[in-house]
């Protein structure tokens, strides 16, 4: 028997051993498979952004020539003083274009012409001296140095939009390789994953089945017990597992015949309930109350033996029928103290709490009388107050600080976007009231206004940026990140930094705007109220954590995080929201004239 049972409990193991290593393997294919996927998409992604940033610098080169040629234009009809001065400024534009396109484009690229562009500037700089250095030059030579000049440019353009269309095709190359490889992998892991589902549900059916005629039997067994058979015992032929259940389940019946409670044991745990009980005869006169019932009521056993139950149960008042019997009524006054919502203490003061009211009915089937069960509310009434005040004061919180966040959204858009489309209006205001005739006030107005509206719609971008981040929205966290500490070291003069570590995948879009606008409103805070000389930010990606550290060196504040969300920490109180709504941690660490630390811990 016992061999039998060994050789049972042997086989299932080897079973669950066997089956727990397919699905292993299994799991193991999909991390492979999914190692691959991330490595084959951050690859293109990368190549994506250098064709990104190439885009960019060669459309800024391009912007720049752009601008000679138009300031040709310019001085083909009209001559200035300050011609030569802008004209140069321009050249020099467009060498720095030019350096900064030599350091982005990479060698998959022609850049050949790039260093043809050496030449073409400097001779377009040379052209560009002995156009301005001639005062007397006659009519007919200066047009001949501008057309030199024109075709110049024009030449270096169409050479640019050549290398632009070049990038614009492997832009595409690289968008269908990741199409590629996403299909792909979604179609290897979606059959990975069915596979995995098909073995655990024919195992788990398996091995359900084996088990479910022991556990059918234990349980008739005990159903058998419970309608007061007694001296069974459940039979021990199965696995070596339900053996040693089969012999406790059978210890156990027989300790339970063995032992009876005691009256001093009940009481015991009677007067220990937490909650308040109360025991009345059929006539809800109170015979007994345990220590909590005391406590709540105000009055000892002695007080209240023989008392109507009404003494103590708030707003109860008993309706006798003469149309019902005896047993009738007392399960309609049983129905009317459920419905009771306090005791009275002390026959003054009203203790809510929640009742319940049932019959204390004896083996024999007779009722001997009524217990009824109170819980005290008092606490939980006080901590629902406490909450809900609390819930008021974040969202009055909350509300200041959209408010706050709207007021800055409109103060930028009156002073700064407001004030340059007011510019423009009036400089076209100008030039409408223009005589004919005043062809270069005319010119210099049409300039003046590209050059306000070039500068609203680039103030425009800045303020999209601020609300929407379209870097966080492309390229994830930590370019976002990256790109908000370069414009806060450009801003102010504390020294930002920060560092990413074990960041090689996006994370949910959710919680990347989650710690882009908790990085963001922690700048702020530390640019307006810090007064620091350096800040750090790290930010590490663990199995299932995400932790961000920010610190710095300035004045802090008191540590007491209360006082300081009343006195002025709308943005932390905005933080802190930000990472409990993701289930997360907030940490704040500061001393007066020691700096701040705020440790976040959000789960991935």
């Amino acid at each position: 028997m016992v061999s039998k049972e060994k050789q049972s409990k042997t086989t299932i193991y080897s079973q669950l051993i066997q089956r727990g290593r397919i699905i292993l393997v299994l799991i193991v294919l999909i991390l492979v498979a999914s190692q691959i996927v991330v490595s084959l998409l951050k690859k293109s992604s990368n190549e994506f952004l250098i064709e990104y940033n190439e885009v960019n610098a060669i459309q800024d080169f391009k912007l720049s020539l752009y601008q000679l040629l138009l300031q040709i234009n310019i001085i083909e009809h009209t001559v200035n003083d300050n011609d030569e001065e802008f004209f140069k400024i321009l050249i020099y534009n467009a060498n720095d274009k030019l350096a900064e396109c030599k350091k982005i484009i990479t060698t998959s690229h022609d850049t050949e012409f790039l260093h043809n562009f050496d030449n073409k500037l400097s001779r377009i700089e040379h052209l560009s001296n002995n156009l301005f250095e001639l005062e007397s030059i006659s009519e007919t030579k200066k047009n001949e140095v501008i057309s030199l000049l024109k075709n110049d440019i024009t030449e270096g353009l169409n050479e640019i939009d050549a290398i632009l269309i070049e990038i614009k095709e492997e832009t595409i190359f690289y968008g269908e390789i990741n199409d590629t490889v996403f299909r792909h992998s979604s179609i290897t892991i979606l059959i990975l994953g069915i596979i995995i589902i098909i073995v655990i549900i024919s195992g788990g059916l398996r091995f359900i089945k084996n088990f479910t005629q022991p556990i059918y039997e234990l349980v008739e067994t005990t159903e058998l017990i419970a309608e007061g058979k007694r001296g069974l015992k459940v039979k021990s032929q199965y696995t070596q597992e339900f053996t040693l259940l089969s012999n406790s389940f059978n210890n156990m019946l027989e300790s339970l015949e063995r032992t009876t409670v005691s009256k001093g044991y009940l009481d015991s745990i009677i007067n220990n309930m937490f909650d308040s009980l109360i025991v009345t005869d059929t006539s809800l006169k109170i015979q007994s109350i345990n220590r909590s019932a005391n406590k709540l009521l105000g009055k000892s056993l002695s007080d209240l033996l023989g008392k109507p139950i009404e003494e103590v149960v708030s707003k109860f008042k008993p309706i006798i029928s003469s149309k019902l019997d005896e047993i009738e009524n007392l399960y309609k006054q049983i129905e009317l103290i459920n419905k009771a919502t306090g005791f009275i203490n002390n026959g003054k003061e009203v203790v809510p709490a929640l009742i319940s009211c049932t019959p204390l009915i004896m083996e024999d089937g007779h009722i001997e009388g009524v217990i009824i069960l109170g819980h005290d509310l008092r606490d939980k009434i006080k901590i629902e107050k406490k909450l809900d005040e609390t819930r008021k004061k974040k969202q009055i919180y909350i509300n200041e600080a959209q408010e706050k966040e709207r007021l800055r959204i409109a103060t930028d858009l009156h002073d700064g976007l407001g004030q340059m489309l007011t510019a423009i209006m009036y400089s076209s205001q100008e030039m409408q009231n223009l005589e004919i005739g005043q062809e270069e006030k005319r010119k210099a107005l049409i300039q003046k206004i590209q050059n306000q509206t070039d500068a609203a719609i680039k103030e425009s971008k800045n303020l999209a940026h601020d609300l929407i981040p379209i870097l966080l929205k492309d390229f994830g966290l930590i370019p976002a990140i990256n790109s908000l500490i370069e414009k806060a070291n450009e801003m102010s003069k504390i020294n930002f930094s920060f560092n990413s570590f074990d960041f090689n995948e996006r994370i949910d879009s959710k919680l990347e705007k989650a710690l882009y606008r908790i990085c963001q409103e922690s700048l702020n805070n530390i640019i307006k109220h810090s007064m620091a000389k350096n800040a750090n930010y790290q930010i590490f990606k663990q199995d299932r954590l995400i932790v961000l550290v920010i610190d710095d060196d300035g004045c802090g504040f008191d540590i007491n995080f209360e006082n300081e969300i009343n006195r002025e920490g709308i943005g932390l109180i905005g933080m802190r929201e930000r990472v409990l709504a993701f289930g997360g941690s907030f940490s704040l660490d500061s001393q007066l004239n020691s700096g701040t630390e705020i440790i976040i811990e959000i789960p991935c």
